[in-house]
């Protein structure tokens, strides 16, 4: 039995990670789902709150986690911006650390080419179907629920990330959507070249997109995850 912190990306919430935290929780394993700093509520919210205190929230929760638990490990699972977060507080707080998932997490982000495919096969079975289709509305509600400083912020976000890759020394699963539409999936072979980890590595999943715990291989990217967890944890046993 692991205890598990998922955490979902920017502009999201729990949802993005429930799919994975179910099969958990169903092998035995404990699981939180924080909500960070703005999200969830009102652009108000998010307009008022800075990359420092996206890291602050999740740092709570995982300080929280690990005051109950206190002789255990904890495994980290982040979506999106939340396994960058979850990689800043892999190394601050490494000793604590069981692993760290990363899913779908940014590095280099906007797969531009991917991104206008998804849109055109969208309107093209809208148009066929004589409705809007829900990829479609999922892109507008994104670019007119998003204020341009928390977009700023995401950025600084990445910034402040991605030098630090280098002192990540805790075992990591990196997983990558081959046809994501917002994180070029490159950055999933960067963040794995860019570890110091002794233990790491990189699963691509060929027919999935950014929402990776939703999408049609969701199945198969929980397991990977519960697997890497649950070996983590077996190594762990055995060394006591």
């Amino acid at each position: 039995m692991g205890v598990c912190l998922l955490l979902h990306g920017y502009t999201g919430t729990p949802f993005e990670v429930e799919p994975l935290a179910k099969v958990l929780a169903a092998t035995g394993h404990i699981v939180a789902m924080p909500t960070l700093a703005g999200h969830g509520t009102t652009r108000h919210e998010m307009n008022r709150v800075t990359w420092r205190d996206w890291i602050q929230s999740a740092e709570k929760a995982l300080i929280s986690l690990m005051n109950e638990h206190p002789h255990e490990k904890i495994h980290l699972v982040g979506f999106s911006m939340g396994g960058l977060i979850l990689a800043y507080l892999s190394i601050k707080h490494a000793e604590r650390i069981g692993s760290l998932t990363m899913l779908s997490s940014p590095i280099y982000t906007i797969n531009h080419k991917q991104l206008f495919r998804t849109i055109a096969e969208a309107i093209q079975k809208s148009m066929r179907a004589g409705d809007r289709h829900d990829d479609v509305a999922r892109y507008m509600l994104k670019v007119k629920g998003t204020p341009l400083r928390s977009l700023v912020h995401f950025r600084r976000l990445i910034q402040e990330v991605k030098p630090k890759l280098a002192e990540l020394n805790v075992p990591l699963l990196v997983v990558q959507g081959e046809l994501d539409d917002l994180v070029e999936p490159r950055s999933a072979a960067y963040i794995l070249e860019a570890a110091a980890c002794g233990q790491k590595e990189l699963q691509f999943f060929s027919r999935s997109g950014h929402m990776i715990c939703h999408d049609c291989e969701r199945e198969e990217v929980c397991q990977r995850v519960v697997n890497f967890i649950e070996r983590i944890e077996g190594a762990a046993e055995g060394n006591v």
